[in-house]
């Protein structure tokens, strides 16, 4: 929900943007070592967006407002993220911190985000339903995510090697 400029997640508005906003891009890269040679570095790929902040909220009703936003951040799952001057995207709440409270009707805090292309809309990249003849392993090369983060999501499979049973659910978050 984007409201002339201002910063937004989800439904909340922040009443006032925050004063120190960072959007870090990062790359993941690889450091090979050849024996009895020189090491050569590969570029893996590129990583989610970190959007991290400090901001104000200030007047009668900024313990309300911080409140808000915390029950937000307690919800949990994804949303829009609309920042002054980006193009929109969507993000995972990922950090909240209430970072001072000296001055009456003051509260200063940090937050982080990071940006997630698992859409809440799009359930079908969450999840996959098993067809009998693929394993653990192949909905690991299919969606290329790691086959321990898979079965770090999918504890009860024991056997990453072996058929999923037809009609069972695959997580891939």
């Amino acid at each position: 929900m984007q409201s002339n400029g201002k910063m937004s997640f989800g439904d909340f508005i922040f009443p006032v943007n925050p004063y120190l906003l960072q959007i870090t891009h990062r790359k993941s890269l690889s450091e090979q070592v050849v024996p009895f040679r020189d090491s050569f570095v590969c570029e893996i790929g590129t990583m989610s967006r970190v959007v991290s902040g400090e901001g104000e909220f200030y007047g009668t009703d900024c313990e309300e407002v911080f409140g808000q936003l915390r029950a937000l951040f307690e919800k949990g799952g994804g949303g829009m993220l609309y920042l002054p001057s980006q193009t929109p995207f969507f993000a995972l709440f990922e950090e909240l911190k209430l970072e001072a409270r000296d001055l009456e009707n003051v509260i200063r805090y940090r937050f982080r985000f990071r940006e997630s292309v698992l859409k809440k809309s799009d359930p079908s990249r969450m999840t996959a339903v098993a067809d009998g003849r693929k394993c653990l392993w192949d909905f690991a090369s299919e969606s290329g995510i790691g086959i321990a983060v898979l079965q770090k999501l999918n504890p009860d499979v024991r056997r990453p090697d072996e058929a999923i049973e037809r009609g069972r659910r695959v997580f891939f978050c």
